[in-house]
């Protein structure tokens, strides 16, 4: 015997009835309830009806209803005059609204896993779907299936939640509204450092030193505070990543690392940097390619497997969107995946993008809009050393746009700040 999706008439039709005969609870639930609350078409008729006579200002009730139901030709889908009679009159009084309507969250939650679970598993079957995409439909699906009701907060709730942020700050000297340190200590204090929900952008040319320098920050919390991050590299391999950040963290030559070329003290900083690294929780995916669909899923699992808190994206334009006609479209949907990804799985995300020969943003300009801040490695015109560079922070969400002088000491992979004589 089949069996029918869970349900509950009596709520929907108690639900309903209050309604009528209170329209404030039309004005509390609108922005709440749709059609997805009531199992039974007649019910979703006249919720839909009722909504859009309050939206229309006309008065509700009995007579106001059935006229409004008929004149859209849906009374005898609703039940016709005997149904709709039936349902203005099934409970005596409206005090017990939100009981019904609680009831009717509840099954209509149970509707929603039970379909979804079913078409999770129709697709499951469907070999022409790859895996990764199953599993981010799926996640996403199970993830959303349930909607949110989001609050109206009033001045004064808000305003207490921001006076005791501002009292911790003042107590903290600024530190409780600041991330993780990069190391960069004046990219730290312009930017508030890694901060959950928030999306930074390091952009520069080819071979200028932007992964070095994101890899260098993303991986300083790790060695100072043991916090767990990753990196997706569809450039590098997983391999030429560790290279570099042993290189960076021993201070030995990347060349004499590749070539065997070690002195003996460097072999002491070689075992010194092994022995650390070995149990930090750094988590590299080497990925040839990777679509918005992939990198999310992607993201969910390393958040809820290995509870990362910062993910390094190594690069933008190497990640595909859903539109490979149009590249700066493409581009673009990248940007605006990596902030939503940030928000929803509460992470940090650096998000690494390549510039042109002019220093500009190749294919598009929406970084800008989606990123929390936008930092430029560029080689300092101003200086004859090979090994100056600044770190223009052009794009700030939180503070100053700032220029810092940086010193790229490329056979070692890392980067160090700079005192500039005035």
């Amino acid at each position: 015997m089949k069996k029918e999706l869970p349900h509950d008439m009596n709520a929907e039709q108690g639900f309903l009835c209050s309604a009528m005969n209170s329209n404030k609870i039309i004005s509390k639930t609108v922005d709440r309830v749709n059609k997805d609350h009531f199992h039974f078409d007649a019910n979703k008729h006249i919720w839909q009806t009722m909504v859009d006579m309050w939206y229309d200002k006309k008065a509700i009730d009995l007579l106001t209803l059935t006229c409004e139901l008929r004149n859209k030709g849906l009374l005898e889908a609703a039940g016709g005059e005997h149904g709709v009679t039936e349902v203005y009159t099934v409970v005596p009084t409206s005090a017990n609204w939100d009981v019904y309507l609680q009831t009717m969250e509840d099954v209509m939650i149970r509707r929603r896993i039970l379909l979804t679970c079913k078409q999770i598993f129709v697709d499951a079957f469907d070999r022409t779907i790859d895996p990764e995409t199953l599993q981010e439909t799926a996640s996403k699906e199970i993830t959303g299936m349930v909607s949110t009701k989001t609050d109206v907060r009033v001045a004064k709730d808000i305003l207490t939640s921001c006076v005791n942020r501002w009292e911790d700050a003042a107590r903290t000297n600024g530190e409780i509204n600041r991330g993780h340190p990069s190391g960069i200590t004046k990219w730290d204090k312009a930017t508030r450092a890694f901060r959950p929900k928030t999306l930074h952008v390091i952009a520069g040319a080819a071979k200028a030193g932007k992964t070095t320098s994101a890899l260098q920050m993303i991986t300083n919390p790790t060695v100072q505070s043991n916090v767990p991050v990753a990196i997706i590299s569809m450039e590098m391999s997983a391999e030429e990543i560790m290279d570099k950040h042993i290189a960076c963290i021993s201070n030995i030559a990347l060349s004499d690392l590749l070539d065997g070329k070690l002195r003996k003290e460097d072999h002491m900083r070689l075992s010194k940097a092994i022995s650390e690294t070995m149990n930090r929780p750094i988590h590299i995916v080497d990925e040839a390619c990777m679509n918005v669909s992939q990198f999310r899923a992607r993201c969910r699992r390393l958040v809820a497997e290995h509870k990362v808190e910062i993910i390094m994206v190594d690069y933008a334009q190497l990640m595909e969107g859903n539109d490979p006609k149009n590249r700066e479209r493409e581009v673009a949907e990248v940007s605006r995946t990596a902030k939503i990804v940030a928000k929803e799985l509460n992470v940090c995300i650096v998000l690494l993008a390549q510039l042109n020969e002019q220093g500009a943003v190749r294919e598009s300009r929406t970084f800008y809009m989606d990123c929390d801040s936008f930092t430029r490695i560029i080689q300092d015109e101003e200086s004859k050393n090979p090994e100056d560079y600044l770190m223009q922070i052009t794009h700030n969400r939180h503070g100053a746009a700032i220029s810092i002088p940086m010193k790229f000491i490329k056979h070692q992979a890392r980067f160090e700040q700079r005192i500039v004589q005035q």
